[in-house]
């Protein structure tokens, strides 16, 4: 029970994140996800134990039957690939907030150090902020990443040095792209959610 409960909470944490961002024309319509909230109000909501409502159909799933690999939905949407991706990784404003507070403290050209020359002026080349903040949160691995954004070949596969440094245990990558000792751990806890997500897969 409470196994199911965090991963409700994880999943509602994470789809809330997304659905407060902008979305481009091609990303996934997270708003289709809280259409039980809607129906509150016309009297015929899902049941707390089944809080996920199928779009199509309005069929009530329960949150475990979610990006289980059968689809539950008439339209499979509750096995929809960016949805299960970012249910799995930190919620959208969580790492809007940690690529923000980089700029702030380093200027708006610190994380070209991580996604290369179009990450300047505060990540604008790329989307800004937000828009790399879902694209981490939506792309299943840096590939995907790399696509979404238009990264060059050759930023990707720094980006891709820097995330198996990671992966190996090896801070002194980390270091040798300026990052503070004081900021290593912040760096390294959140480069190590996405790897442990699939992202180098």
């Amino acid at each position: 029970m409470v196994r199911a409960l965090s991963t409700s909470l994880a999943i509602g944490l994470a789809l809330t994140a997304c659905a407060a961002f902008p979305r481009a024309a091609l990303a996934i319509d997270l708003s289709r996800f809280y259409g039980h909230l809607h129906s509150k109000r016309s009297g015929d909501a899902c049941h707390p134990y089944e809080p996920f409502k199928c779009p199509g159909d309005g069929t009530c799933i329960s949150i475990q039957y979610l990006c289980d690999g059968a689809p539950d939905c008439q339209d499979g949407y509750d096995e929809d690939s960016r949805l299960c991706t970012a249910a799995k990784r930190p919620p959208v404003e969580e790492t809007a907030s940690f690529l923000q507070s980089l700029l702030a403290s380093h200027g708006p050209n610190y994380l070209e150090k991580l996604f290369g020359s179009k990450a300047r002026d505060a990540l604008a080349p790329l989307g800004g902020v937000n828009m790399v903040a879902i694209a981490l949160s939506e792309s299943q691995t840096i590939e995907d990443f790399g696509a979404a954004l238009h990264l060059m070949r050759s930023d990707l596969e720094h980006l891709r040095s820097v995330f198996m440094a990671v992966e190996n245990g090896d801070l002194g990558m980390l270091k040798s792209l300026g990052i503070k000792d004081s900021e290593l751990g912040d760096v390294k806890f959140f480069l190590e959610k996405l790897v442990n997500t699939g992202f180098l897969d």
